[in-house]
């Protein structure tokens, strides 16, 4: 289903109220929209709803995972408290997600980068982590390859990381998300001639990419370069629809327009 489907369903859901969303699929795609617009409490109470319609699917799942976890990274003062209980729930979620589908791409990927980045009071540990990359290689190997580099580069193996991107790219030399990951993991290692030449590889396979503009701006915001044309992307960033609903959200990019 379209995100521009999701948005015209979402409009004509909001002119009769939440509570008259259709059960399932139409939840879900009122969810998906409110999750564009970054209001990921009426995207999570949409998802509930869609979960509590059909239990066993496991997207509706993944995506209330999804939700719940943006609205605990923004949580604030006291909501704070509450984020720590709502991250579990996001856990949760993703775990559901692959009882339902022990190959659910999205689901693996979701719950590795949760056990990644995650404290350990709500579950989060590198040792979780590292037990997903051979259910994640399993469906996709290259995928898997840059699972295991993320771990090898928060434990300071960033030899051992690059093998495992350059491998990742190896496997799958067309695939965009594959080359922004090594690009990016250059930049932050400070191989600046050696990322500008992935980025710029990625930038003439897809130039209307939102994703290559924005991965771009943050690797020379972050290395403290190239102000003016990092301004430029986020710039267009904002101005162009997003292609996929969990794209990196508007407030991330004005975010980084911030740090300039």
């Amino acid at each position: 289903m379209t995100l521009l489907r999701s948005l015209l369903l979402a409009g004509a859901f909001a002119a009769v109220g939440a509570a008259a969303c259709p059960p399932a699929a139409g939840c879900y795609e009122q969810g998906v929209a409110a999750f564009v617009k970054e209001d990921y409490k009426a995207s999570g109470q949409a998802f509930e709803k869609a979960v509590a319609a059909e239990p066993e699917n496991p997207d509706f799942h993944l995506w209330l995972g999804r939700a719940w976890g943006r609205r605990a990274e923004r949580a604030t003062g006291f909501a704070k408290l509450g984020a720590l209980s709502l991250a579990r729930q996001v856990r949760d979620e993703f775990l559901r997600a692959i009882e339902l589908d022990p190959k659910h791409l999205g689901a693996l990927q979701s719950l590795f980068d949760y056990y990644l980045n995650a404290p350990g009071i709500v579950g989060g540990g590198d040792d979780k982590a590292e037990a997903l990359i051979d259910d994640i290689a399993a469906v996709d190997p290259a995928r898997g390859l840059r699972a295991r580099a993320a771990l090898l580069e928060k434990q300071g193996a960033a030899d051992e990381a690059e093998k495992a991107l350059r491998e990742a790219v190896r496997l799958e030399p067309n695939e965009l998300d594959h080359q922004l990951s090594l690009a990016g993991f250059l930049a932050r290692q400070g191989r600046f001639e050696e990322s500008d030449r992935f980025f710029v590889a990625a930038a003439e396979q897809a130039p209307d990419s939102p994703a290559v503009w924005y991965a771009r701006a943050k690797a020379l915001i972050r290395s403290k370069r190239g102000a003016a044309e990092a301004r430029r992307l986020l710039e267009r960033y904002l101005k162009t629809p997003l292609a996929e609903p969990d794209a990196e959200p508007y407030s991330n990019a004005r975010s980084l327009l911030d740090e300039l």
